[in-house]
Formats: structure tokens, sequence, C-alpha cells
């Protein structure tokens, strides 16, 4: 129970971050006076994926795992972003009127580069589908090359390297990822290299849960990561870095710790069901969010608090249905046919993909988007809400 307690604080931060404050710049959308701007959720959630690839490669081949990471997450994302595709190609019409309107009207190009994951490559943040989906390809290119480099480390540097170099070698190479923007600016991001340290900030953690990694060398990873986090924004966001440090502090208690159970036993059903369709709540809560908002709007829908509160539940239930009629079916078809038996000491949950990014993925959390927070970013035509990726690497995304 203790990591759907973490995934679930997760992804209740980007959706508030959207619904509460991501909405308020839309012009057409009544705002909130309430407002809870606190982008760590999705930074978090791709934490939450790097750790769960450890249990789950322990038992499988690379292939077999990539096969396994691709199943579980291209088919939701596929559906949803092709919902939002055609949702947006009816309604923003409607929304703008006969003048150009903040609602942003996506094209042929749009969808092509979503399908084929390299939206970001276009480095316009406020031309999106759903700005949301900056983490599919950052979680699609962390699973190719996780996958890659486990295949080499079993073939070649099993004997040689400690997995305690790997990981600092990952956090070196997404600190010196901003570099290659002089290639062009949006190299860092779109090929997620500029992520990376927070993968490996999972990886890091599950090592010190397996006892293969000693905790001040823990503690300078988790250190290293809090200061890129920081500093990769023009101006140090101190809350944003502090809340991903209670969060990597929660991942660690979880790791090692008693299951949390005991103390919210009570609440396990709903918690455990929202984890469940966490994946889905971060592919539909943003861009489908802010239609339904701004339907509820037009409608003159009063009181404030009852607008969120159907906003809320249309994104739940359209992430159940997300879930139960697209993911876990589509996974069952696609994914592996044959399931390994668990490792000693790992729970069948873990195997089970607690935490993608989307699984949130999630991602998700998702995806699914954690946090990239920027000084500025955009969705649609607007300013981007907190997780957006904005234009420029430096920004912090969460």
């Amino acid at each position: 129970m203790s990591w759907d307690v973490i995934r679930v604080v997760a992804i209740t931060f980007v959706v508030a971050g959207h619904v509460t404050g991501g909405a308020a710049l839309i012009p057409d959308i009544e705002p909130y006076p309430v407002s809870l701007r606190v982008p760590f959720g999705t930074f978090t959630l791709l934490v939450l994926s790097g750790y769960f690839m450890g249990p789950t490669l322990r038992k499988l081949r690379p292939g077999r795992w990539l096969h396994s990471r691709l199943a579980r997450v291209l088919p939701a994302y596929l559906v949803a972003m092709l919902v939002t595709f055609l949702v947006l190609r009816i309604v923003a019409p409607v929304f703008n009127g006969e003048e150009e309107g903040p609602w942003y009207l996506p094209g042929a190009g749009d969808l092509v580069r979503n399908l084929l994951l390299v939206h970001e490559w276009t480095g316009n943040m406020h031309r999106r589908i759903d700005a949301s989906y900056w983490t599919l390809p950052v979680q699609v290119a962390a699973f190719c090359g996780v996958a890659l480099l486990c295949w080499y480390w079993r073939r070649r540097w099993r004997h040689r390297l400690q997995p305690a170099v790997v990981v600092w070698g990952v956090i070196g190479v997404s600190a010196a990822s901003p570099v290659l923007s002089g290639v062009a600016q949006v190299v860092p991001t779109a090929t997620g290299l500029y992520f990376a340290h927070l993968f490996a900030a999972g990886a890091a953690i599950w090592l010190w849960s397996q006892r293969r990694l000693a905790g001040p060398n823990l503690a300078a990873v988790l250190a290293a990561v809090l200061g890129m986090q920081l500093f990769r924004s023009s101006e140090p966001q101190w809350l944003i870095v502090a809340c991903l440090g209670a969060m990597l502090g929660l991942m660690c208690l979880a790791a090692r710790g008693p299951d949390w159970d005991r103390v919210l036993g009570l609440l396990r059903r709903p918690i455990s069901w929202l984890a469940g369709i966490s994946f889905g709540i971060y592919l539909v809560h943003q861009k489908l969010g802010y239609v339904v908002a701004r339907v509820l709007t037009g409608m003159e829908i009063e009181p404030w608090w009852l607008r969120m509160a159907l906003v809320l539940t249309a994104i739940v239930l359209a992430a159940w249905a997300l879930t139960v009629l697209v993911e876990r079916p589509l996974y069952r078809l696609l994914g592996p046919s044959a399931q390994p038996a668990p490792a000693a000491g790992v729970r069948p949950a873990d195997i089970a993909d607690i935490a993608d990014v989307a699984d949130v993925t999630d991602a998700t959390e998702v995806t699914g988007t954690g946090d990239r927070s920027r000084d500025s970013a955009g969705d649609g035509a607007h300013d981007a809400p907190d997780d957006t990726p904005g234009d420029g690497v430096v920004r912090t995304r969460g």
C-alpha cells in the first residue's frame, strides 16, 4: 500500500495544479478562488518509474521487459491522444467562434507527431494536442535506454562495474545534457536525457533497498538530483524541490520500512483503486479536463466548488473507462504471454508494475507526466501549467 499512497499523492498534485491553476490561465474558463500549483507530481512519477525498473528487470530478459513496458503504456496513450484530438477538432472551433481564440485546433501534423512520439521536437509548447504528453517520449526513451543498458551490462559490465557507477554515470549524462542545446534547443528535453537523473534516483533507491548501494552513496545521489532540480530554473524553486525531497524520503521509507496499511488500512481500497487508474488520470486530466471546465463555465454552473467537483468526477470516470476498457485488456492481448515467477523478496504487485509514469502511469504521474515546473510554458495557446515543458531546457519540469 505504501507505493499506492505515494502514487496517489503525486497524481493528486499533478491534477490539482492543472485543474485549479492551469485552467485559470485560459481566458474563457472561470477561475477558482483556490489554486494549488506546486508542480512536483510528474517528477515523482518518473522517479517511481525508475524505482520499479529494478524489480521488473530482475526476472525478465531486456527485450521481453521492453515489450512489457511498451504494451503497458502505448495503447492507452494512443487511444487517449486520439480521443483528445477528435474532441478538440470538434469543440475548438465552437469555443473560439469566428475569431482566432485561445483554443488550439490541432491538425494532421500534430496527430502524426504524437503518433510517432516526436511532438517534443517541435519546440513549440503553444501548439500541442495535450501538453501533459511530454512524458510519453521521455518514458519510452528511458525504457529503450534501460533495456539496452541492461542487455550490455549482463554481457560485458557485470563483473567490471558496480551498479553505483552506472547510476552516477546516468546522473552525469543528465547534468551535461544542456550542452546539447547548442545543437538544437530541444535536444536535451526531446531525447529525455534532461530527465535521466530522475530515473537514476529511483534506481538508486531500489539498489539501496536491496543492500546493493550504501546509505551515504544514496544520500549523495538524492542530494545531487535535488540540486539539479533546484538550479535548473532561472530562479531556484525551493518549495517544489522541498516537496520532491519529501517524496524521495517517503520512497525510502516505503522501500525498506514496513507497509503503511497499519496506519492507512481503512483507506486501502480507495487508495488502491485510484492508484490503479492513475495512468489513465494522467492521460485525460489536462486538456479534456479543460474542455469540461469550459463547457461548465458556458453553462454558468455555480458555485465554484460544484464546477470543480464535476470536472474531477469527469476526469476520474474517463480515467476508469480508459483503464478498464483499453489499458488492461490491450496489455493482456499485446503483453508477454507468460509471466515468470517473482524473485524472492519481490512482491507480485511490484512485478505487475506498480509504478510506470505513467502507470503511472502515469505517463502515468505520467504520467504523465512529476514535475517540470517552468517559469512559463504553454498548453494550447495559453501559458503552460506547471508540469508542461517550457521552450528552454533550463526550466524545471514537473
